[in-house]
């Protein structure tokens, strides 16, 4: 992994091309991360790479969901009020 800035990328594309025929490259903006480029090797991939990172996405949603869960303490709600609050909120969305 290597980790490159707006300017770095603004300035010297042809840089960061050659990283990412080596491995991932971290896109910053003012020191702060914000996008990860995959290198492809074979165009006709290109479908699954953005298949399997829009996996990733939802892996990490679900992560973040349990993780705020688990903070309130709702990670050990008991099966029957999950399914009286979806019931509840199946009700609301049919009015």
């Amino acid at each position: 992994m290597k980790i490159f800035s707006d300017r770095e990328f603004r300035n010297e594309p042809g840089k960061i091309r050659k990283e990412l025929e080596k491995h991932e490259v971290v896109m910053t903006s003012r020191g702060k991360p914000y996008a990860v480029l995959l290198p492809v090797d074979d165009p006709s991939n290109v479908e699954e790479v953005l298949e399997l990172a829009a996996r990733i996405r939802a892996q990490m949603a679900l992560s973040s969901v349990r993780q705020k869960a688990s903070k309130k303490g709702l990670d050990n709600m008991p099966s029957s009020e999950i399914d009286d609050e979806i019931k509840a909120v199946r009700k609301q969305r049919q009015r």
